[in-house]
Parts: C-alpha cells; sequence; structure tokens
C-alpha cells in the first residue's frame, strides 16, 4: 500500500504477521456490484451505516472505471473478485493477491489469491476520496498485469526501465502539494498500476491525466495503450 494512503500488491517480497484463523468462504455473502462479484465478510453487516458508504464507494468507482476501459480488458477484470473486510490491516485500505502460497504461509484465506481484498473499510472510503479516487481501479491494475499480461511482461519491463533510468519518478508533484518520489518507482507493478491511474481518471502522483502522462512519460502512455486498448471516452 502506499503509505501516504496507498494500496499494494500482496507479493513474496514483503513479509506478514500470521494472522488468525480466516473466516471460511462459506461464510460470505455474494453481492454484485456492477457485474463485479463482492464477497463480504460477516462482520462488515455490524457497521451498517460505514459499509452503507463503503459500497456507494466502492460502486462509484467502479461505474467509472466500466465507463472508460476497453470492452475486452474490462472483460477481464470483471473476473477478479473483491472480499469486503472489516478490518484485517490497521494501516491497510485494499490490495491484490498475487500468490495462494503466500495467504497459505501467512493464515489468511488461500482463496483470495487473484483477488482484490477491501481490507479495512473506514480506510478504503477516506483515502479514496482524500487522495485516490482511482483506488480500485489501481488494485484491478495489479489483477490485469499478472493475470492476463503476465509479470514479466516486455512491453512493461522496457518503460519500467527507461522511466527509472531517466528518474522520471524521483521527485513529482503530489496531490496535496509539495514534491515527492512517486509510488511508480517501487517496481514495475507499481509503475504499472500508478500509469493506469492516470490512463483512466486521475492520480496522487504527477503525472496526474492522461494528457499529462502522454507529455511526460511517452513510453509508459505507449504502454498504457498497448497493454490496454484506447479508452472509450
Amino acid at each position: 500500500m502506499k503509505h501516504i494512503f496507498v494500496p499494494a500488491v500482496a507479493v513474496l517480497l514483503f513479509a506478514a504477521p500470521h494472522a488468525a484463523a480466516f473466516e471460511p468462504s462459506e461464510n460470505y455473502k455474494k453481492r454484485e456490484v456492477q457485474g463485479f462479484t463482492v464477497l463480504v465478510h460477516p462482520e462488515v453487516e455490524k457497521h451498517a451505516d460505514e459499509a452503507k458508504v463503503a459500497f456507494e464507494e466502492l460502486e462509484s468507482q467502479l461505474k467509472k472505471l466500466c465507463a472508460v476501459v476497453p470492452e475486452k480488458p474490462l472483460a477481464a477484470l470483471k473476473k477478479v473478485k473483491f472480499w469486503v473486510e472489516w478490518q484485517t490491516k490497521k494501516n491497510g485500505a485494499a490490495e491484490f493477491h498475487v500468490s495462494k502460497g503466500w495467504l497459505k504461509d501467512n493464515g489468511y484465506n488461500p482463496e483470495k489469491a487473484g483477488g482484490v481484498e477491501i481490507n479495512n473499510l473506514k480506510n478504503f472510503v477516506d483515502w479514496s476520496r482524500r487522495a485516490q479516487p482511482w483506488m480500485v481501479l489501481h488494485e484491478l491494475a495489479h489483477a490485469y498485469h499478472f493475470l492476463t499480461l503476465g509479470d514479466s511482461y516486455d512491453p512493461l519491463e522496457s518503460a519500467y526501465k527507461q522511466a527509472i533510468e531517466r528518474k522520471l519518478y524521483e521527485s513529482v508533484d503530489y496531490i496535496s502539494g509539495g514534491k515527492k518520489k512517486a509510488y511508480a518507482t517501487t517496481n514495475r507493478a507499481e509503475y504499472f498500476a500508478e500509469l493506469s491511474e492516470a490512463y483512466f481518471g486521475k492520480n496522487d502522483f504527477a503525472p496526474y491525466t492522461r494528457s499529462e502522462l502522454e507529455k511526460y512519460d511517452p513510453v509508459g502512455f505507449e504502454l498504457m495503450k498497448k497493454a490496454w486498448g484506447t479508452p472509450t471516452k
């Protein structure tokens, strides 16, 4: 997760503490939101007011991305399940789970592999509305990268390499003011997800939008076109 409010990919590179026994998948309530399958932990229903706001936020973000992501990649995204938790991570918000083995080894439900987990309902709403209105797309971009394009997608490798070599994202404007090292520098997965936010909507690090991305990082912009196709609006 971007620690100033930021999502992350659950990968083997990071250690995590063992969690308590997880809730069985069959105990989750299944919902459909904008064509996406959403599985809701029983604890969430005990917080009706917060849950209502969170589902409004989730639906709003999914509606926005459904309006701009081309048909073929959108169909791939709709295969990704959402798992909604009340709070499994105090400093979390949302994350894409890459590895079933990582989940199993760290005490989490391995069935979440290949899915997006909203792991802290309050933070999801707060961070989305404060600085990351395309947080959901960020996590789905991770899913598209790993499940559709493949981890070692050549155009991504080369685009990320040139961005790092040129130090494009070492110090950029941040949405709330000042300069920061962009989250896109973290690794190629975050580079892809961050640029996807700018390509389809608005990122919290500059370049913020599609037109800004095209001017600032034309190689990254071409990566987006190749990977996703042309936005529908």
